[in-house]
């Protein structure tokens, strides 16, 4: 088999460079567009680039500085950030993403070299044309061009580069070293990388028994090829187990439960409808048989045999969190074959067109007898433009669609689903196929986002744009401001804890946390969500010393509205913040700006703006500052928090007003116990609201309702969160009844409990007033 050829081909003489660059113009220019569109950064980015200021300022790689937990898995990546921002002062969270632009063009030019090179390859000028157009018209590989400040088209990169090099120079020295070494980049990328070696060894190793007839493995240049990927990648894994003490890093651990099949097969059917696969794959292996037959090459059984053995793992693993990330390297892998499968098929439809009509008919006769015949294209080229259109309709139209109705939604919310229906994507309607298409991909995608999985470019873009703009104004703040031993948990970890880099900060799903990574759980299938099934195991939070909730930076004023304490970290700046001992922050915080919010018991010193009208505190129903009050419970679950000094293998509790409120969740036996409190009956006029603060679970065991003679007219629970949130119900439609509250308590398992704060009627105000 003939890996290069050795003629140097006209595609390479400057006049068809020129030509084939003007062509391929605006296929680039669509793909700039595309990925303008598209462009974001995400929250996941920035635990990477906190590793990466840390490796900058001295402290080593790692998160938390003196714990060494592998808590990222694109080691290459973060060097190469960390080098950019150490020598050159370019912050990871500005380069990123246009890094991912110049892997980009890298992968372009790869993918094309591989046109211009692959011997026996005819009509070079048009599979290049359709091959970029493919990709560039690729609504999926346009998002992944920012790359959302991750390592994705890194990986691309050196994945289209290994497969380019060793179909084209594997017969080289040079190439087979070259090859190890992008497969071993890969590798450092990406935790797939050693997968698709595999595939890559393998393939050469049956290549090359396929060319010499016989059944004898070329040892010499299989060692050329591996013995490099070998050295590098095992050097890695000796580093990661001296430094950090494991063989694999620690997001293996927080992230693998179980086998997840199911979502895995529904993951890669909704990739299928909304990318095409379901006409790239046919078509690459269309190419494979006809250069099989017509030159014995094996070229397109290489990205076939990677891309299926990543969907095999892709399917053991549950799919990704992000919207077909790890699926990039599928397209500039099958344009090529694609494009060239499109040339075979025009080219077999013409034949046919011949042999039925005869080489007289009229339609090759108006061919003939077109006025500049002599730069008109060949029939089987026209076959070939004519079936691109379609597959590149078919392959782009549904994810465009999703990518232009993701852009137009600018607010964040949880879990975002994008429906296409004839109101939006009325063009998707009309074509045949696409409705059933359309409304599996809807179908498949609803149960995906529901369990965390595909989640949409255009949350993670909304989401962290907020967080930046709350939190990077901690830039300004001093450094050294946040005490020592001052420790938070949160759930999502990224850009606080790159904007504060002096807190500790615990992940509570483990990703940068050895001993939450391992806490065994065995949740059922429906209740899990990708890369999100780890907690804290009880009590652990308390060993570990939490002891702050940093909230984003505000002025004075805002900041004693949203946290217990603020301190001043700047010119009008404030930092507000939390923590359940007063002392610690007396303490740690002394000589400082500090100031503490008050929390009045007295109701006419509460306001509250609703619906555009202003409201007074009228009567508390109960504070809890003093114990229960006329309130009465029944069972043993509920008690009063400042009662009791400790409350063993609780959360950190925030949000509250004063130390005072209603808990269920027991000093000793935590959610063991069960039980209910009520209050007093009341009725309420029509201009008034009740508001109160909530927090605790979410199932349906727990809650507060409010019942009106006795019969039950709303509930609320928490979110499965020990941080309060405020409830306000209007009472008009209940005005007059006989209304009581109730705090109900019957689960015995985890977030079994609910927690009441802060109750009180308020009263609209007088115009007057206003």
């Amino acid at each position: 088999m003939n890996f290069i050829a050795m003629r140097k081909p006209r595609w390479l003489n400057s006049r068809y460079l020129w030509t084939s660059a003007l062509v391929c113009l605006p296929w680039l220019v669509l793909l700039g567009y595309l990925a303008n569109v598209s462009w974001f950064l995400t929250d996941d980015a920035f635990i990477s680039f906190r590793y990466v200021r840390n490796l900058v300022e001295g402290h080593g790689l790692v998160f938390n500085p003196g714990e060494r937990v592998e808590g990222y898995s694109n080691f290459l990546w973060v060097l190469k950030l960390a080098a950019l921002w150490g020598l050159f002062g370019l912050r990871p969270e500005h380069v990123a993403p246009w890094l991912s632009v110049v892997f980009t063009v890298g992968t372009l030019a790869a993918m094309l070299w591989w046109v211009a090179r692959l011997p026996g390859l005819s009509h070079r000028w048009l599979v290049a044309w359709m091959a970029l157009g493919l990709v560039c018209s690729n609504a999926t590989f346009a998002v992944w061009t920012s790359g959302g400040g991750l390592e994705t088209r890194q990986f691309t990169f050196f994945i289209v580069l290994a497969v380019v090099c060793l179909t084209l120079y594997g017969n080289r020295r040079g190439g087979l070293l070259s090859t190890s070494m992008f497969l071993a980049g890969a590798a450092l990328t990406r935790p797939e990388g050693p997968l698709i070696a595999a595939c890559c060894f393998g393939w050469f190793a049956a290549a090359r028994m396929v060319k010499n007839g016989r059944i004898r493995v070329e040892w010499r240049a299989l060692a050329y090829l591996i013995c490099p990927f070998i050295a590098l990648v095992a050097a890695h894994f000796l580093f990661r187990y001296a430094y950090y003490g494991e063989w694999l890093p620690n997001t293996y651990y927080a992230k693998h439960v179980r086998p997840w099949y199911d979502m895995g097969f529904r993951y890669l059917l909704a990739a299928a409808l909304e990318t095409g696969l379901y006409l790239l794959l046919p078509l690459t292996f269309l190419s494979l048989i006809q250069g099989w037959r017509t030159r014995r090459s094996l070229t397109y059984a290489l990205p076939l045999l990677c891309i299926i053995s990543h969907m095999a793992y892709i399917a053991r693993v549950g799919g990704d969190h992000f919207e077909y990330r790890p699926l990039d390297f599928y397209w500039p892998l099958l344009a090529v074959p694609t494009a060239e499968g499109l040339v075979h098929l025009g080219a077999w439809i013409s034949a046919v067109g011949r042999w039925l009509s005869g080489s007289r008919n009229r339609f090759y006769g108006v061919v003939r007898s077109f006025p500049f015949r002599s730069i008109a294209p060949p029939v089987n080229l026209i076959s070939a433009i004519i079936l691109f259109l379609p597959v590149s309709f078919y392959s782009n139209a549904l994810q465009a669609a999703l990518l232009f109705e993701g852009a137009k939604i600018d607010t964040y919310v949880n879990k975002t689903h994008i429906a296409l229906r004839e109101e939006n994507a009325n063009y998707l309607f009309v074509v045949p196929g696409m409705p059933m298409l359309t409304t599996t991909s809807d179908h498949l995608t609803t149960q995906l986002i529901r369990q965390g999985i595909g989640m949409r470019w255009v949350e993670h873009r909304n989401f962290a744009a907020i967080r930046i703009r709350t939190w990077q104004l901690y830039e300004n703040m001093k450094r050294g401001t946040i005490p020592h031993d001052a420790v938070t948990a949160l759930w999502t970890i990224g850009i606080p804890s790159y904007y504060v880099p002096d807190l500790t900060v615990i992940d509570k799903y483990g990703l940068t946390d050895a001993v939450i990574a391992r806490n065994p759980i065995t949740p059922p299938n429906h209740k899990r969500g990708m890369a999100h099934d780890r907690h804290p195991p009880l009590g652990y939070l308390e060993k570990r010393g939490v002891n702050f909730t940093i909230r984003p930076a505000t002025h004075k004023a805002q900041a004693l509205r949203v946290a217990r304490y603020a301190v001043k970290v700047a010119h009008d700046l404030w930092m507000p913040f939390d923590s359940p001992d007063d002392q610690w922050v007396m303490e740690r915080f002394a000589g400082r700006d500090l100031h503490t919010a008050s929390h009045p018991t007295d109701p006419s010193a509460n306001y509250l703006l609703y619906d555009a009208k202003h409201y007074v505190g009228d009567r508390f129903l109960q504070h809890f500052e003093d114990g229960f009050g006329d309130w009465w419970s029944e069972g043993d679950a509920v008690t009063n928090h400042s009662e009791h000094a400790h409350y063993s293998g609780q959360q950190p509790i925030n949000g509250n007003i004063g130390p005072g409120f209603l808990t269920s969740f027991h000093p000793s036996k935590g959610d063991q116990v069960t039980g209910r409190a009520l209050s007093p009956e009341f009725i309420a006029t029509t201009d008034q609201l009740l508001s109160f603060f909530i927090a605790g679970g979410k199932g349906d065991g727990v809650g507060v309702r409010l019942r009106a003679d006795d019969e039950q007219v709303a509930v609320w629970r928490g979110q499965n969160r020990e941080h309060f949130e405020r409830v306000i119900y209007p009472l008009t439609d209940v005005a007059g009844k006989r209304l009581q509250l109730e705090l109900f308590d019957r689960e015995t398992g985890g977030w079994g409990h609910i927690m009441l704060d802060h109750v009180m009627l308020l009263r609209r105000q007088s115009k007057e007033h206003e």
